[in-house]
């Protein structure tokens, strides 16, 4: 059993053991049992060959945890567009050549041949991006439209792992914990979607300040 999949039994554990964590977890299971979920949304979180429903309960809890910080905010997203689904893992010489479609100032790396490695590659921009983080406030638009109200925020050049194609939510996790993000390109996507855990931002901030309520945390880098 990999490190990332341990940690997972950890989260488990701990969700089992509060109300509100129990009732999470079964609220997400049911949900994958009746199909009542938005296939892209859990694509991004974690993609295997066996669909959600049969997944193990501990992968099931950081599919539940990273998709609990979607909702609250604690972690953002940022859609690039490819413009090509990913091919089978094998073809990585494909892949790349798909990737390279990707416009400045963003950039990515496929491994050639991964090794074992905790990624498929990198994925990198090259200037200061934006990314906007809901606030939980609702703004009456035209028409009578509710939407909500974001925030902009500004992130250094940076370099984060990517992932394509299968990858178990675990594995997502622990980029979010250990590397604070991670740029998730799955099956039947033709967009990359960059993950930010906003608490583990830090130092990669920009001039703009972090949002209200998220402490600054040192990268080491």
């Amino acid at each position: 059993m990999t490190v990332h999949e341990d940690a997972a039994h950890v989260l488990l554990e701990e969700l089992q053991g509060e109300p509100a964590g129990a009732s999470m977890l079964a609220r997400m299971t049911a949900s994958l049992y009746e199909g009542s979920y938005s296939r892209q949304l859990i694509a991004w979180v974690g993609q295997t060959q066996y669909e959600p429903a049969y997944w193990p309960p501990h992968q099931v809890a950081a599919l539940t945890h990273v998709l609990d910080g979607l909702v609250y905010g604690r972690i953002v997203r940022r859609r690039i567009r490819v413009g090509a689904t990913p091919g089978p893992d094998t073809d990585r010489q494909g892949n790349a050549a798909k990737l390279k479609a990707v416009s400045l100032p963003f950039r990515t790396h496929l491994s050639m041949s991964q090794n074992g490695a905790d990624s498929d590659g990198t994925f990198s921009w090259e200037q200061p991006i934006n990314l906007w983080r809901a606030l939980g406030v609702r703004l009456l638009q035209e028409k009578g439209i509710y939407g909500s109200l974001h925030a902009p925020f500004e992130v250094k050049p940076w370099k984060v792992p990517l992932e394509v194609g299968y990858t178990l939510p675990s594995r997502t996790l622990m980029h979010l914990a250990v590397e604070g993000a991670v740029a998730r390109w799955a099956y039947d996507d033709t967009e990359i979607c960059l993950l930010l855990d906003l608490s583990r931002l830090g130092e990669m901030a920009g001039t703009r300040p972090l949002p209200t309520g998220i402490e600054p945390f040192n990268l080491g880098l």
